[in-house]
């Protein structure tokens, strides 16, 4: 399987289904079946995945940062794992190490670099969706130039993290200089974001400290520098007795005014480039930001049902509606990959096993002995569907 290609579908449901009902010039009569077949798949993975929300919702509320009442981590692990699963079912991928190293090490559309303080985090996953260039300017020449430059995104990226307790922060006066605060450090953050450069996957954590570039820090000490050897050059005749030896005192005073205030407009220097880096980020990140904490939780159920309603719909229309070519595993693959950048210009490795897989749980797929593929008819399909769907629920004794 690739590990370059992104296994999501980026094309919403309402347009692959739009494609998908005009692809094989059907009737009215064979296009409702299928649009009906098409509802029933989309409430039965909303029944299914309503289920998997419910009891995210319900582990999360003790541990939700945005709680009123007391924070209570116990049902964490059975969290995290639920919500791996779910991650899992919408084709979401945990970011490398070597991702977050790059990003920490480059720099893309902010110039800017941020140390993370990762030791203040008792737990940190980051997980992508997808991935996209898009164009940006960049500055360049000490940005006297301006160039178009293609930038590599994650289309969206969902970060999961606990802070230490206030006791570990207290252990140590550097820790607690960081200090988030009773209010901010508790409980387990959320946080999505989308279109995330990833040489600046940096920007998307709380607890970081802006590191100037080289650039910056020249432009910064150039003056002090550049003031020192001017006062040098002017009073150090004066000041080692070369002309007048008497004026020394004065000649001292002057040099120790002139260069505290250098030292002080470097200072500000240096606090304007920084407050300049910490508002680009802040403004960066407030267009980014899609969801926190427990509408993380919505948001990640319903892109899983998208997908998984998608995936289901394409192995079934394809196999239903392409009886003559005898589809087994690889060549569906291969047609619905075809198919997806012909129509949508999009190049995805399409998940076929976890499709045929969705299939052959509600009873729609068969495979022969020569691994040839093959569905039920749409008309028997949908019997097999409203059976299972009455089925869900039965109350009687």
């Amino acid at each position: 399987m690739s590990d370059t290609r992104q296994q999501s579908i980026p094309v919403s449901r309402s347009k692959i289904k739009k494609e998908l009902f005009t692809n094989w010039g059907l009737s009215d009569d064979e296009l409702t079946k299928l649009q009906n077949l098409a509802t029933m798949f989309e409430a039965i993975w909303h029944h299914d995945c309503h289920i998997v929300l419910e009891e995210l919702k319900y582990l999360y509320e003790g541990m939700n940062p945005d709680t009123e009442e007391q924070i209570k981590m116990s049902g964490r692990e059975r969290f995290l794992e639920l919500f791996d699963e779910s991650l899992k079912n919408g084709n979401w991928k945990a970011i490398s190490e070597k991702e977050i190293k790059e990003a920490l090490e480059g720099e893309d559309i902010l110039p800017i670099s941020l140390d993370v303080r990762f030791d203040e985090l008792k737990v940190m996953k980051l997980y992508k969706l997808g991935q996209q260039s898009v164009s940006d300017i960049r500055k360049t020449h000490f940005g006297f130039r301006s160039q178009k430059v293609e930038v590599e995104t994650f289309s969206q990226v969902i970060q999961v993290i606990e802070f230490h307790d206030k006791e570990w922060f207290e252990s140590d006066k550097k820790r607690m200089r960081h200090y988030p605060g009773d209010t901010d450090i508790n409980g387990l953050h959320l946080r999505l974001f989308r279109t995330v450069p990833k040489l600046d996957l940096e920007t998307i954590f709380p607890n970081t400290t802006p590191l100037m570039r080289n650039l910056d820090k020249i432009k910064i000490v150039a003056p002090l520098v550049g003031g020192i050897v001017g006062i040098t050059m002017k009073f150090g005749p004066l000041l080692f007795g070369q002309e007048q030896v008497g004026t020394g005192i004065a000649v001292l005073g002057g040099i120790l005014s002139a260069l505290g205030s250098y030292v002080l407009k470097t200072y500000l220097a240096y606090q304007k480039t920084r407050e300049k880096f910490q508002t680009q980020v802040s403004k960066d990140m407030y267009f980014k930001g899609q969801a926190n904490n427990s509408a993380v939780l919505n948001v990640l159920v319903d892109l899983g049902e998208e997908q998984e309603v998608k995936e289901a719909l394409l192995a079934y229309a394809f196999l239903n509606y392409e009886t003559d070519v005898q589809h087994n595993e690889e060549s569906l693959d291969n047609r619905i990959e075809e198919w997806l950048l012909e129509r949508f210009a999009v190049d995805i490795d399409f998940e076929v096993d976890d499709a045929l897989a969705k299939l052959e749980r509600i009873k729609l797929l068969s495979t022969d002995e020569n691994g040839i593929l093959s569905v039920v008819a749409i008309e028997d399909g949908l019997k097999i569907l409203d059976a299972y769907w009455d089925d869900l629920y039965d109350f009687e004794d």
